[in-house]
């Protein structure tokens, strides 16, 4: 990457925005008629040339996370000239990662829980944008322009959801993007798919009469299998199933499998007993 500056009476500051490890240019130019006079270009690092009254700076792999060149100088009349240029290293994060904070993707209707987006080593952290979604859909973004440590970072976004029987099945997930002016290199990872299941909980009383219905829209029409996790067996194979009078030996998950030739949908519904 090359970066010109000019010197002027003014001090400016400028940056260069350079990927981790790749080489990097800067071209230093002063006055025309500066011959003569007192001009040079520090650096901490990398090597310099100087042709006439401009000066080449060249590194081969820039590695250092926090430096600078200023590129000067001095007037017949004592008068010194200057400009600045910061350098600025981004890469992308080695990995980007969603996950529940509680630790599973099983989630109870109606209550709410973290979704947690864990971006690994990502430089600089003011130019990152971390973007929540729901399938397709953008459910946040966050950013993080306070920021002012140059190195790479690991930083955890969390966003509070509430669970709703429309989001079984959903895909949750989460990118990362460095908002720079660069092109030529892939400055956004996003992370896998977190496909959630959420159960319904119903409460009914001793006695009385439960209906479960999962009727699933389908061509071919879909057919069901319920299953109850303590039962091995296979004890409905219609969208409703019902128990004419509940006990509390009835209680606990009940699994609705509604398939076609397209694709398979499973609902789960917890109940108690009063």
């Amino acid at each position: 990457m090359e970066v010109m500056f000019l010197s002027t009476l003014l001090l400016v500051s400028f940056v260069l925005l350079s990927h981790f490890g790749d080489s990097a240019t800067a071209n230093c130019f002063v006055c025309e008629d500066c011959l003569g006079t007192d001009f040079g270009l520090e650096h901490a690092i990398g090597n310099s040339e100087k042709n006439g009254t401009s000066i080449v700076w060249k590194v081969n792999s820039l590695t250092e996370w926090v430096t600078s060149l200023l590129c000067y100088y001095i007037h017949k009349d004592g008068r010194e000239c200057s400009k600045t240029l910061g350098i600025t290293l981004y890469k992308p994060p080695d990995r980007v990662l969603v996950s529940f904070g509680h630790g599973s993707e099983l989630l109870l209707e109606g209550e709410s829980y973290l979704l947690e987006c864990l971006v690994e080593n990502i430089a600089p952290l003011k130019h990152l944008i971390v973007t929540f979604y729901k399938g397709p859909e953008a459910l946040a973004q966050m950013y993080f322009n306070s920021s002012r440590e140059p190195k790479p970072v690991t930083k955890t976004s969390i966003l509070n959801i509430t669970a709703s029987k429309e989001d079984d099945g959903a895909q949750y997930w989460c990118d990362a993007r460095l908002n720079l002016d660069v092109q030529q290199v892939p400055l956004t990872v996003s992370s896998q798919k977190l496909y959630a299941t959420v159960y319904f909980v119903i409460t009914v009383t001793e006695g009385e009469q439960l209906e479960l219905n999962c009727l699933a829209v389908g061509k071919p029409t879909p057919s069901y299998v319920w299953t109850h996790p303590t039962s091995a067996n296979i004890f409905s194979s219609t969208s409703v199933y019902s128990i004419k009078s509940v006990t509390f030996g009835n209680e606990g998950q009940y699994n609705c499998t509604a398939s076609n030739i397209m694709g398979t949908v499973t609902v789960n519904f917890i109940y108690f007993v009063l």
